[in-house]
């Protein structure tokens, strides 16, 4: 079993460059971040590996003002909020599956487990209209 050790984003300028490793999305509902946006085309890519300790127990958004260069903006382009992937390695439950899910509404805790998946990020949206766009994770 391997375990999630980061998530980077692949940013580029043309729909037909999508890794073929992108993160799976539930109901193949578009994998693009953007998706629905102008600005750069940016998919996620999720790298797993055998080292429990270090590895990722729950993914956050932040959602901020101010640019931090030292990190990939997942809003690259459309002129926004600044949007970049954060996570924590303290927890005693290890991710072992993350997926994107984007809904048209809200995504609740019940929708959440129906679907078989046990937790899930902010909203990447947040703030800029557009469809409810969440990582989820298995343990």
């Amino acid at each position: 079993m391997g375990y999630l050790g980061q998530i980077f984003a692949v940013i580029q300028d043309a729909p037909g460059q999508q890794p073929g490793n992108t993160i799976r999305v539930v109901d193949n509902n578009g994998a693009d971040i953007n998706g629905g946006f102008d600005g750069k085309f940016i998919w996620l890519v999720a790298d797993f590996h055998d080292n429990k300790p270090s590895a990722i127990s729950q993914i956050r958004i932040d959602i901020q003002d101010e640019q931090d260069n030292g990190r990939q903006d997942l809003a690259a382009g459309t002129g926004g909020k600044f949007r970049y992937l954060a996570w924590r390695t303290d927890g005693n439950e290890k991710i072992t599956e993350v997926q994107l899910l984007r809904r048209q509404s809200p995504v609740s805790w019940e929708t959440l487990r129906d679907l078989g998946f046990e937790g899930m990020s902010n909203d990447i949206n947040a703030g800029r209209g557009g469809d409810f766009l969440h990582l989820v994770w298995k343990y």
